[in-house]
């Protein structure tokens, strides 16, 4: 029989198989990056490290920036967005995420540099998702091809990974990713300190566009937090809209928007839309940044709409 230790991990919230190249940009080793943008003064103190928990659009418009004055505006920028709760001196998210680098480069470290735990899949997936609910720990197998073996389970996403060291080395690959993976990573990478399982699950998402002028808003209705208040319900959202043209920031405008209904009158469709004024009138590539916070419970979603005109 196999010798087996069970780990109880902290509780979190949360057919295809996954795409290669998407799963290479997500857990891949930041050792190509190091190359290409070696001469970066940030790059060992916070790029390489924060593109875990960056979007697409956020890394292009960083390797893009220009000098160092505009990549101190983003690492701000990238942390004050991600604040939790901005009336405290503390950055939660920041502290939160530097908790899972100290934990990654303790506990797997690997064979790696000291330091670059954070830099194994397993350190990798902790960063991103955080501790699983349940860790198991395999130490020998009835099979010569695998040494180790360790089950993640994350109940919120209902995902469970697997990592197995096939020589005995103490070297840990995620096998055959669930198509669940990048779903979750994707859900959880803005914010590193969930509010709870039930929070996770009714934690505020949207999707942007950009036509005519207009910043478009579509936000799913099982998203939406209403409070009651009377004969009616209510949702209240601070929305930014951030524009970079050809990578460089040109703008920046905040929005209130109140949706109030009548409890007779509950809208009935799959999401609730509506659209902001944006006016845009340079050419170039844009990148819009729209950052969404419920005013109700606190909840913030990031999403980008890239376009030339």
């Amino acid at each position: 029989m196999p010798a087996s230790t069970f780990i109880s991990g902290r509780a979190r919230v949360v057919g295809a198989a996954v795409p290669a190249v998407l799963l290479v940009l997500l857990l891949g080793s930041c050792s190509a990056a190091g190359r290409r943008i070696e001469r970066d003064p940030y790059f060992e103190s916070f790029f390489e490290k924060a593109r875990l928990i960056m979007s697409a659009e956020e890394a292009q418009i960083y390797n893009h920036l220009p000098d160092s004055r505009a990549k101190e505006e983003f690492i701000d920028e990238f942390w004050r967005k991600r604040d939790t709760v901005p009336e405290t001196e503390e950055n939660e998210t920041k502290i939160e995420f530097e908790r899972r680098i100290a934990y990654a480069n303790r506990w797997f470290r690997e064979n790696r540099p000291s330091g670059r735990g954070w830099d194994t899949p397993r350190g990798r997936i902790l960063i991103q998702l955080g501790e699983p609910d349940n860790r198991y720990l395999t130490d020998h197998i009835n099979s010569p091809d695998i040494k180790g073996y360790e089950r993640w389970i994350y109940e919120y996403y209902q995902m469970q990974l697997v990592f197995i060291d096939r020589d005995g080395f103490g070297e840990f690959k995620l096998q055959n990713p669930p198509p669940e993976l990048l779903t979750a990573i994707g859900l959880a990478k803005f914010a590193l300190v969930p509010s709870g399982r039930e929070g996770g699950r009714k934690a505020l998402a949207f999707d942007a566009g950009f036509r005519d002028g207009q910043v478009t808003i579509s936000i799913p209705l099982k998203r939406v937090r209403f409070a009651e208040d009377q004969d009616s319900i209510r949702a209240d959202y601070k929305i930014t809209v951030t524009a970079y043209r050809d990578y460089a920031k040109v703008g920046s405008e905040t929005f209130t928007k109140k949706l109030s209904f009548s409890k007779d009158d509950i809208p009935a469709g799959k999401d609730i839309s509506f659209s902001l004024p944006f006016a845009l009138k340079a050419k170039g590539k844009y990148y819009l940044e729209v950052l969404i916070e419920d005013v109700l419970t606190g909840s913030r979603a990031l999403d980008f709409v890239d376009f030339k005109i």
